[in-house]
């Protein structure tokens, strides 16, 4: 597998690169952190870790787009968060925002 992989959002039509790797050692030791989680197969880890590239990389862009529709170039927590409430892909975060803003207050 190479370093850099290109990947064509289903709803944007640029694509970006994905640089940053999550290590499938320590994916797998979190899984099975989990009392239910008994063995895991070799290839899981790999899987789990690939898809949280393809998330993050979805999350991160759906907030850069807010952020330049305000205007700006650099994006904040409020940025992540307009991007959460405006995109249904992302309601199970909905909760998670809302409990932080709760701890903040």
């Amino acid at each position: 597998m190479s370093d850099q992989t290109t990947s064509e959002s289903p709803e944007a039509s640029s694509s970006f690169d994905i640089k940053t790797h999550f290590p499938a050692a320590r994916i797998k030791k979190l899984m099975q952190s989990d009392e239910d989680i008994g063995k895991v197969a070799q290839a899981t880890p790999v899987v789990v870790g690939r898809a949280l590239e393809f998330f993050l990389a979805n999350l991160v862009q759906a907030s850069a787009e807010q952020a330049k529709i305000s205007g700006t170039k650099r994006v904040t927590a409020q940025h992540v968060k307009s991007a959460i409430q405006s995109d249904d892909k992302f309601d199970f975060l909905v909760d998670t925002i809302c409990s932080t803003e709760a701890k903040e207050e």
